[in-house]
């Protein structure tokens, strides 16, 4: 074909589709294959009744689940107003990880509540000549929404996805806002499992176990192996990307909920820190403190940072009494922090003035860092050195201002368990 007519059929329009029984190696795939002038692609159809449960979720309930607390976790003003029936839920299977003009988006599975159903639609490129079609497709079904949702779609699927778009000198009608779940699960659930993947949340949160799933890592190989004639696993591909689909909706509600009426104390801690970022004090104390108990309790690895966050904000609101138990109790539960232990001595020498307690706390500071306790680089640790060493001149040398004894040996610690 000369280049002028490859040119020719890249910017004519589409035809209407039409359908057209299945092909040998086609026949075995879910769905019905569509032709347009433009090239074929294959659709696959489904409607869950909003009666359906999946996991511990009803649908029904889903569908109408208030979606605001989730705008300001995810700081984006254009998502106001939210509503689970005027999204589209999506999620693609890509041919790698990686970017570039080799990795095709294969298939773009995306859901909608509709009346009384939520509706999934598959888009299959079972013939990479048909890409165009396929994307044109994608753009007509994505027009009528407000809003798209999905996970990690902002860092992965939706630039992959553009960029077949950019490869066919065409732009895709994203919605004006897109809500991409990974980010809140990220900044609501860090800490609270081994990872915050889509099928973690599924399990946890939804109560949903998939059984025979096929990982997303075989995915691409099981559309190379459909290129070469082999289709075996491709009806368990449309499987996965139709559960990650059907997950989508569940998944805000449960966000949605935990931000309305907290009670993991992982996500009060993690609240806490989006307040604190936000400059929403008074919450991220509340937060905080809330969190504590339940991260005594399990001796959870975010005590430390906890602790030593609402230790800072105690200290601003010049409740500094209330800060310096915080910090001893940090310093005690994890041993291994600097800051802490800094924060301390000033609190001794400038609040309490109690000279012994702000000597031997540096005192307790240079021998963890001389000894490894404290594990910092090199450039680091001769920092906190010469803080140090510049601290304990400064405190030596006002002692008999503040009111403390002339130091001559090292009194004992108050870090010390008992003190």
């Amino acid at each position: 074909m000369r280049l002028v007519e490859k040119l020719r059929r890249i910017s004519a329009p589409a035809a209407a589709p039409i359908v057209r029984a299945d092909s040998s190696v086609a026949a075995e795939l879910p769905g019905e294959r569509i032709e347009t002038d433009e090239g074929a692609y294959r659709v696959r159809r489904i409607d869950v009744p909003l009666g359906h449960i999946h996991g511990r979720f009803l649908l029904a309930d889903v569908a109408e689940a208030p979606m605001g607390g989730l705008v300001p976790i995810a700081r984006d003003p254009q998502l106001a107003g939210i509503e689970a029936r005027r999204c589209i839920y999506f999620d693609t299977e890509t041919t790698s990880l990686g970017g570039g003009v080799g990795t095709y988006v294969f298939m773009f599975g995306a859901g909608w509540f509709e009346g009384d159903v939520f509706r999934v639609e598959q888009y299959f490129l079972d013939d990479v000549a048909g890409e165009r079609a396929l994307l044109r497709a994608i753009n007509a079904l994505l027009k009528p929404f407000d809003y798209v949702v999905s996970f990690h779609g902002k860092g992965f699927d939706a630039p992959r996805l553009g960029g077949r778009f950019l490869f066919h000198r065409m732009r895709v009608q994203w919605p004006a806002a897109h809500l991409d779940l990974c980010i809140i699960g990220r900044k609501l659930y860090r800490g609270a499992y081994d990872n915050c993947r889509l099928q973690t949340f599924e399990r946890e949160l939804i109560g949903h176990h998939r059984a025979d799933d096929l990982p997303g890592a075989d995915c691409p190989r099981a559309f190379f192996e459909h290129l070469q004639g082999e289709s075996e696993l491709m009806p368990r591909v449309f499987e996965h990307n139709y559960l990650d689909v059907l997950t989508l909706p569940a998944v805000a509600t449960a966000f949605a909920r935990e931000v309305a009426d907290p009670a993991n104390p992982v996500v009060l801690s993690n609240l806490g820190a989006h307040f604190e970022l936000v400059g929403r004090n008074r919450q991220a104390r509340d937060s905080y403190t809330e969190a504590l108990d339940g991260l005594r309790a399990g001796g959870h690895r975010l005590l430390g940072r906890t602790l030593e966050r609402l230790a800072l904000l105690e200290r601003r609101a010049g409740r500094h009494q209330q800060s310096a138990e915080l910090l001893l109790e940090r310093v005690r539960t994890h041993p291994h922090a600097f800051q802490p232990l800094e924060d301390l001595a000033k609190y001794y020498e400038h609040r309490a003035h109690d000279a012994h307690a702000a000597e031997a706390t540096v005192m307790d500071a240079r021998s963890r860092l001389l000894t490894g306790k404290i594990e910092v680089d090199l450039a680091a640790k001769k920092r906190c050195m010469a803080a140090l060493e510049y601290r304990l001149a400064r405190i030596r040398r006002q002692s008999p201002r503040l009111g403390g004894p002339r130091l001559g040996a090292l009194p004992e610690s108050p870090l010390q368990p008992g003190a």
